[in-house]
């Protein structure tokens, strides 16, 4: 009978010949680095590769502003920490304005000051805050203001031709000029005249001015 021999596949492994000589010093620190690499990928696993630090906010406020906003004292934001935006910020009339966060402005946060800038600092960022009623009443205004700019309209904007349900065409926005043998659409305002006649728009300040050629 045969017998079965089973091959040993050998490892042969490399050894790194002593650093040669007349290298320059660049090429002499990469030589060593090539020379202590090793295999300490093999011992990695994969969930070792998961980074679970991504799921945070990199500009998560510090626990004890968060407090503050919690409990509706203070509001926070982060700024670019230039002089034109601080004095930006600054300047700001109220309730826009905000203050920049220190020791004495919001004792609550001495801890996280910086001792040397004498802020709250967060790589190029500076920690500002306004109290949060003044934060609620400015996003009050900022959504009334986006509410009466949606129901007036800009018509510059809407410098076009718009179709109403009748299937009538309006011109809105800047000057038109309408040519001879161009078909004009007016629709009647609702409003009635001295003469108790329908009042038609046809060239008012909300739809445009109408030049014939």
């Amino acid at each position: 009978m045969r017998k079965q021999v089973t091959k040993k596949t050998e490892v042969k492994e490399t050894k790194i010949k002593q650093q040669p000589k007349n290298l320059t010093a660049e090429e002499a620190a990469i030589f060593q680095r090539i020379r202590s690499e090793d295999r300490g990928w093999e011992t990695i696993s994969e969930e070792e590769t998961l980074d679970y630090s991504l799921a945070d906010d990199p500009f998560k406020f510090p626990e004890a502003a968060i407090k503050l906003m919690d409990a509706k004292k203070l509001a926070f934001r982060w700024i670019t920490r230039k002089n034109e935006r601080i004095d930006e910020v600054r300047n700001f009339p109220v309730p826009r304005k905000w203050w920049i966060v220190n020791a004495s402005t919001v004792p609550e946060l001495a801890d996280d000051v910086d001792p040397i800038l004498g802020c709250v600092v967060l790589l190029d960022q500076l920690l500002v805050f306004k109290p949060f009623w003044m934060y609620a009443a400015d996003k009050k205004r900022e959504q009334e203001m986006a509410e009466i700019k949606d129901q007036a309209g800009d018509l510059k904007s809407k410098d076009k031709v718009s179709i109403d349900e009748s299937g009538s065409e309006f011109l809105a926005g800047k000057q038109y000029k309408i040519g001879k043998g161009d078909e004009v659409q007016f629709h009647e305002t609702g409003e009635i005249d001295t003469d108790g006649s329908p009042v038609f728009a046809h060239g008012d300040d909300s739809l445009g001015n109408i030049i014939e050629e």
